[in-house]
């Protein structure tokens, strides 16, 4: 009796049916994952990109610009971008800047470091996700704007 349970072939499909669903469910949570993840760095570098641009647009100075001489102020712009990232990055991001060097002419500001934040897998277990960085904000210009 035992024997014909086991060798018996009804109810194979619904247990293969099951699986296959799983096994689908399973794939498709692993892709809206890795878009979310790449959502996050998508993020999180356009903020970095955006924060140098923006430290060395403020910290160009004054004094030169009317006479055409673009000059950064390096220790201004360095302090700029980080107050930016402590304002503009969610709290979900920990940037970690590695190096940071600028010039004065031509006004350049050069970032490298990573950036870590968790994903849906950090509640199982699973690392965090991190990532290297590197934004570069170049300022050339030097005629007047009508």
């Amino acid at each position: 009796m035992m024997k014909k349970l086991f060798l018996g072939k009804t109810g194979g499909i619904p247990v293969i049916f099951i699986g296959l669903v799983f096994f689908l469910l399973v794939i498709a949570f692993l892709i809206f994952e890795m878009e979310g993840a790449y959502q996050n760095y998508y993020n999180a570098e356009t903020i970095l990109q955006r924060s140098c641009n923006s430290a060395v647009e403020k910290n160009i100075m004054d004094d030169y610009r009317a006479d055409g001489i673009l000059r950064l102020d390096v220790a201004g712009a360095m302090d700029d971008f980080y107050r930016y990232i402590d304002t503009d990055m969610p709290d979900k991001y920990t940037v970690t800047v590695s190096t940071i060097t600028g010039s004065e002419m031509p006004p350049a500001l050069t970032i490298a470091g990573t950036v870590t934040f968790s994903t849906l897998f950090g509640r199982y277990g699973f690392d965090d996700i991190t990532f290297d960085f590197a934004a570069q904000s170049t300022n050339y210009r030097t005629e007047q704007q009508p």
